[in-house]
């Protein structure tokens, strides 16, 4: 049986391919499509390594794809799945078949999140655009991270793929039903449903959004967009966009445990450690000491410090630690290594896999003055990246893909 991951090249963005299945019947699953700026991650490596794919496994039928999903829409993650669909549709207006067929896609947009409403402020920005722009046109906004930031400019990106679906004729957040009236179906976890069985053999279970809060948080804003309009004030509505603890973009990621043949995968996209956390031990997932172990943990957000801790990391144990960053943004931090070492003293029977060795603010002076660190307080642990005449990087926990 097969189920590996393989870490694409996705420079400061996520790009991953689930593999599963039997060697007779092999599956696919695309999890985020890497960034569209400055690094084209769909025409440098997924579609060449999809059509390395398809020339072993479909060569002379479209690709079958079990499920695309946007773990997070942010151009890091969405862009190269926009770019693939984009692709799709012209093949199909030239009448020439395409090289991959997409059965399902998930992802939640912004106004999927706030309650399926367009705010037209944010409708009308440009993919991409930076802090300084959008506080410019809305400086209701002029204090928001940069994270936050990110997912606003990607709202048309949203719009646009879930429109190329439609009309690709591709299911969209199935099985999950509507979060009410003319409100869309969402990717989210209903607290006592039972886990998703995707295939035979692969379980999916759903741990975050959480469909009360978002319930909850689709109330507020309809309150919110009431008020605003009676008071002539916007800034009503961007005061909640802008803030850590109330935006909706902390229940933007979708964060999924998926377990084929007694190996599980923890999928974080880019989640807060506490959202994690508590969509664990509301699935019921944690051990009588409030822990659980992972063949693989994709650590949240690249590896930045504001979305993991030390309390979560030795909460969550893996064998395999997973971190795609190329040092933007000063991702994935010393401090979060630092932090994951801590949280796992007693214990080197792990490896940690990164996508990249060398990149911006001198990442691989930093990884490496911290392996060095670590190995001169013993530590034995695995270190390995991907090999930079690759363009990717396969964790194998059953047998090894050999295509």
């Amino acid at each position: 049986m097969i189920f590996s991951l393989e870490l694409l090249q996705a420079k400061q963005g996520d790009c991953l391919l689930l593999h599963y299945g039997s060697p007779q019947q092999e599956n696919i699953i695309i999890i985020d499509g890497g960034p569209g700026r400055h690094f084209n991650t769909y025409r440098e490596t997924l579609k060449p390594r999809l059509k390395q794919i398809k020339d072993k496994l479909s060569p002379n039928e479209p690709l079958p794809i079990s499920m695309t999903m946007i773990s997070h829409m942010d151009d890091d993650h969405a862009a190269g799945i926009l770019r693939m669909l984009q692709d799709i549709e012209s093949d199909v207006e030239d009448n020439i078949p395409p090289y991959i067929d997409i059965k399902h896609l998930w992802f939640n947009t912004f106004d999927d999140i706030i309650g399926n409403i367009e705010i037209p402020q944010i409708a009308d920005l440009s993919s991409g655009a930076a802090i300084a722009t959008i506080a410019a046109q809305i400086p209701g906004l002029a204090n928001m991270e940069e994270h936050t930031a990110a997912v606003i400019a990607s709202t048309r990106q949203g719009r646009i793929i879930r429109d190329l679906a439609n009309k690709l004729t591709i299911p969209v957040n199935s099985p999950f039903p509507e979060m009410g009236a003319n409100k869309p179906p969402m990717v989210r976890a209903d607290v006592g449903s039972n886990t998703i069985e995707w295939d035979p053999g692969l379980r999916i279970q759903v741990l975050h959004p959480n469909f009360n809060r978002l319930q909850e948080m689709q109330q507020k804003w309809d309150t919110d967009l009431k008020k605003a309009h009676a008071n002539n004030d916007p800034d009503i509505i961007f005061a909640s966009i802008a803030s850590r603890d109330k935006s909706p973009f902390t229940l933007a990621s979708i964060v999924c445990l998926v377990e084929f043949h007694g190996k599980r995968i923890l999928l974080t996209g880019d989640s807060r450690d506490d959202d994690i956390l508590q969509g664990l031990e509301e699935a019921n997932l944690l051990d009588s000491n409030g822990q659980i172990l992972v063949d693989i943990l994709k650590i949240p957000h690249h590896g930045s410090d504001r979305n993991a801790s030390r309390h979560f990391f030795e909460r969550v144990q893996a064998r395999h630690y997973v971190i795609s960053g190329d040092g933007s943004h000063h991702n994935p931090d010393k401090s979060t290594l630092v932090m994951l070492s801590m949280a796992t003293r007693g214990r080197n029977d792990f490896t940690i896999h990164m996508s990249n060795e060398e990149g911006k603010n001198d990442l691989e002076q930093i990884l490496h003055e911290f392996i060095e660190d670590d190995r001169a307080r013993g530590r034995t642990y695995g270190f390995e990246f991907r090999e930079k005449h690759k363009s990717s990087k396969t964790i194998d926990l059953l047998q090894q893909i050999d295509y």
